[in-house]
């Protein structure tokens, strides 16, 4: 395992790499390598904090799910019963001759379940033509837009008809806190990460944990700019003025919290979350979850092709992605499952997602492990990050069979 971690590092195809393995007990392996930042300056630990971007999504399901559980939110219900604004959404289907969109209305509105699973009909733009049509077009907000990015989105398909990857945790976390009466990050603080001990998980950077944040890399080939500042690197990778290192804030001062993005984390903290999974729900003495809600979770909600795939349309931020890895796939509340488990180990009914900056994790009940692997850099599903994270998964389970 420590091998597959460090050679990418060693071949500067990585700035940096870290890697934790671990069951139902904690953490059974860790090992960082590599800089978090390009200068070098600080070598990577395994508790370096990095942007987990959609691995928020499994924090907001279980955050929604907990509401379940009390009786406050109906899961089974249609989303405009919690967000009376989207009561009007519309099907975009096209655009005519001047570019102007084609809407029309949904047989119905989606629930929230669908949300978790990503059959809404809500989508992301950097993944759908439509979507980014729209985007272009100033019908949407961006991918840094905040909450603008889903206030005017239209759904891409009938609800519950099919899988494709979007904003759905989005709008679950906006029901979680209208249902809850607090922001997201303070619904996480109180109910999650507090019961955890998930003390390096926040939206906002801390002043004395700023140091401990991993910068973010590109790749050259986002565009002309990146290829010029790529001549001062050893590597492919570059850094990018303001884009590239995060910036501390006061807590709790955001005006929009994303619950399908935008935590930061270190590994040993994300792990404690995948353990309590592994323990049907419980930590320690804190139980999040019951056993037959952690149950829904690995339950699959669609059985359709091309789930966990996707085309990009934004290719400075993600390429085309297969988080099925080729094997079958469907998806439950908040995870890709794997039915058949995987040619690299993962056992029946494992589950796994990641996030954009190239975070991965999965977690695997039948054979009592989790992994997750981080790196920092743009786009997702880069090659070397794919190529890493699959060595390590590998390893990690030829390691746990002897």
């Amino acid at each position: 395992m420590d091998e597959a971690l460090s050679k990418p590092v060693i071949d500067k195809r990585l700035n940096m790499t870290i890697g934790v393995l671990g069951n139902s007990e904690g953490l059974t392996f860790q090992a960082a390598h590599g800089f978090t930042t390009l200068a070098k300056d600080f070598p990577a630990q395994v508790d370096s904090v990095v942007a987990i971007a959609s691995m928020t999504k499994l924090i907001t399901t279980v955050a929604a799910l907990q509401l379940y559980e009390e009786g406050k939110l109906d899961i089974d219900a249609a989303v405009d019963v919690y967000v009376e604004s989207l009561s009007g959404l519309k099907i975009l289907t096209g655009f005519n001759n001047n570019n102007e969109p084609i809407l029309i209305p949904p047989k119905r509105r989606p629930t929230v379940r669908e949300l978790m699973s990503h059959t809404s009909g809500f989508v992301y733009s950097m993944w759908n033509s439509n979507a980014m049509i729209a985007e272009e077009e100033g019908l949407t907000g961006d991918l840094l837009s905040g909450k603008e990015m889903i206030m005017n989105a239209p759904l891409a398909f009938e609800p519950g008809t099919r899988w494709e990857y979007g904003i759905g945790t989005d709008w679950l976390g906006v029901i979680v806190e209208k249902v809850s009466g607090i922001t997201l990050a303070e619904y996480f603080e109180e109910n999650i990460f507090t019961p955890l001990q998930m003390e390096d998980s926040f939206y906002e950077i801390p002043e004395d944990k700023i140091d401990r944040v991993a910068n973010l890399l590109f790749r050259d080939d986002g565009n002309p700019l990146f290829k010029f500042l790529s001549l001062f690197s050893e590597s492919d990778l570059i850094e990018i003025p303001f884009m590239s290192s995060p910036r501390p804030s006061e807590k709790f001062s955001s005006d929009h919290y994303s619950g399908g993005g935008n935590l930061y984390s270190t590994l040993p903290d994300y792990s404690k979350l995948l353990q309590c999974l592994l323990n049907e729900g419980v930590y320690g003495t804190e139980e999040i979850l019951s056993a037959t809600t952690v149950n829904m979770i690995f339950t699959s909600e669609i059985d359709s092709p091309g789930v966990g795939v996707a085309k990009t349309q934004a290719p400075l931020f993600t390429n085309d992605i297969d988080m099925s890895f080729g094997a079958e796939a469907n998806f439950g509340l908040g995870l890709l499952l794997h039915p058949s488990g995987t040619e690299f180990g993962r056992g029946i009914n494992s589950g796994s997602w990641g996030g954009l900056f190239n975070t991965y994790f999965w977690i695997d009940r039948e054979e009592d492990v989790y992994g997750i692997f981080a790196t920092q850099v743009a786009p997702f599903f880069d090659q070397a990050s794919i190529e890493t994270f699959k060595a390590f998964e590998s390893a990690a389970y030829k390691s746990n069979s002897e």
